[in-house]
């Protein structure tokens, strides 16, 4: 599926104030089934919402904020719909804690299956130990059920909420599509029972199924949501794996970088943006003294100087224009390299930059979930696999001999320590990542000490049988014997 933005052309004020208010009373509504989806006793039925639905219908409930039956029942669709997300969010990053955690497989295997439905799910947040489908005994169950008990509480942050009144779907008995001199028209229901608002659309294309109406400003637009049509996959294909760094958008295995204005556009939006954000909190304090003593110049600061319209713009120039570098870089890739299967570094693992605050903030701009949700796109769309792995010390192992120091790299350059192995750092990260996919010991959750002990183990094994060390120092004696001790201290 993909998302189709269709924009409305401008609106006189009264057909504007009736989308505004069905947009408010939407998200009432939606607050209202968020609510009662918190509760416990109705979390395992987040995937059987029609129940609810039902239940209430045959209950004679009725909006109390003037939406019609059609889009009450969107509005709690849409409330189950998001509490799921919110879950399905919230698991992946317990999982991962689970993977860390010490414990034996049948405990972590029993946290995993607590997590995989929401009928397990909601007994374990109530305290009781639900009996799995393989053996594991009750005191166990117990521990396990307390360990994910504690660390979603810690985790789940605010529940969902609508916070904007922004937005309300529609589904095909709403609205109704018509064409009228070369111009298309769709009407939409309001909080008029038998009253539908008429809007004229830019452009023209089909519209069906489910539909989003979207306020932002003075921009209406209507979100249809199309199939995409299948393409056959790569046929023969090589396996392909890359590694994302800041001047570009990716490196793949034979060296060839992909997006390379990356760098120079988050480099100038993020200065930028820096010195605006400078300028305008001199304006806050400025604005915050005068309150009291000149309150005429600081109302005409507000209004005039602290406004959010061109800064929100800017944002989304800013924004678009990092998105299209990065779709330019993977749709470049898959069409020179038509892989049956891309391996990258797991987006999600956090990373510390130790560089200059004014590189952080530069690196901070770069949204990952952008280059995720994208890569993942493209291949539902082209019909490749994506494959993610774990991404700790990549580009600081040889791909050669296996020899893990972060002085293997300066910079952007790569010289192994001990076989003198050179090459570019993000193609050295590139062939390791092609090289852990399928391995069985590195996993994509495990902590990035284990990772280097794995490493290191696999190094020193590889030592035992060499009958000639290359690094000055360096003999199996002294690894055993913990000398160098500099080096030793290094790499452990």
């Amino acid at each position: 599926m993909r998302t189709v933005r269709r924009k409305v052309a401008p609106l006189n004020t009264t057909k504007k104030a009736l989308l505004e208010k069905s947009c408010v009373a939407y998200s009432q509504e939606k607050n209202h089934w968020l609510d009662f989806f918190k509760a416990k006793k109705y979390q395992a039925k987040l995937k059987f919402y029609r129940q609810v639905r039902d239940e209430a219908i045959k209950n004679g409930y009725q909006s109390k904020y003037g939406l019609q039956a059609r889009q009450w029942k969107l509005a709690l669709q849409d409330a189950a719909e998001t509490w799921d997300k919110y879950y399905q969010a919230l698991f992946v990053e317990v999982r991962e804690k689970i993977a860390r955690h010490k414990m034996t497989d049948p405990e972590r295997h029993y946290g995993f299956w607590l997590l995989k439905g929401y009928d397990q799910f909601s007994a374990c947040m109530k305290g009781e130990a639900l009996e799995p489908p393989f053996e594991l005994d009750e005191p166990a169950r117990g521990k396990i059920v307390g360990y994910i008990e504690r660390t979603i509480r810690k985790m789940q942050g605010n529940p969902p909420r609508a916070q904007k009144s922004r937005s309300v779907k529609f589904d095909t008995d709403c609205y109704e599509v018509f064409e009228q001199k070369r111009t298309q028209y769709i009407k939409l229901m309001s909080l008029q029972k038998g009253k539908r608002v008429i809007l004229p659309l830019l452009g023209n294309s089909k519209i069906q199924g489910n539909i989003t109406l979207l306020i932002e400003g003075d921009v209406i637009e209507i979100l249809v949501s199309q199939e995409m049509k299948s393409k056959k996959p790569f046929k023969n294909g090589p396996l392909e794996a890359v590694d994302f760094g800041y001047s570009e958008v990716m490196t793949d295995t034979e060296g060839l970088r992909y997006g390379k204005n990356l760098g120079s556009t988050l480099t100038k939006a993020t200065d930028d943006q820096n010195k605006k954000m400078k300028k305008r909190h001199k304006l806050h304090s400025l604005e915050k003294k005068l309150r009291l003593p000149n309150q005429n110049k600081a109302s005409r600061l507000r209004k005039y100087n602290l406004g959010k319209i061109k800064q929100q713009a800017r944002m989304i120039r800013i924004k678009a224009s990092i998105s299209k570098e990065i779709n330019t870089a993977i749709h470049e890739l898959v069409r020179s390299k038509k892989p049956i299967l891309l391996i990258t570094e797991d987006l999600r693992s956090s990373f510390t930059y130790n560089k200059s605050k004014l590189l952080n903030r530069r690196l901070s701009s770069w949204v990952r979930g952008e280059i995720q949700d994208r890569i993942s796109f493209k291949a539902l769309a082209e019909g490749f696999r994506h494959e993610q792995v774990h991404p700790a010390y990549g580009s600081q192992t040889c791909p050669n001999c296996g020899f893990v120091d972060n002085r293997n790299r300066k910079g952007d350059e790569f010289r192994c320590l001990h076989c003198g192995h050179e090459g570019v750092a993000d193609r050295v990260a590139a062939l390791n990542y092609a090289k852990r996919y399928g391995d069985d010991e590195i996993r994509r959750h495990m902590p990035c000490c284990q990772v280097k002990t794995i490493l290191l183990n696999r190094f020193l094994r590889r030592l035992e049988t060499e009958q000639s060390v290359t690094v000055p120092g360096w003999t199996l004696d002294t690894v055993e014997e913990g000398h160098p001790p500099s080096l030793i201290e290094t790499m452990l």
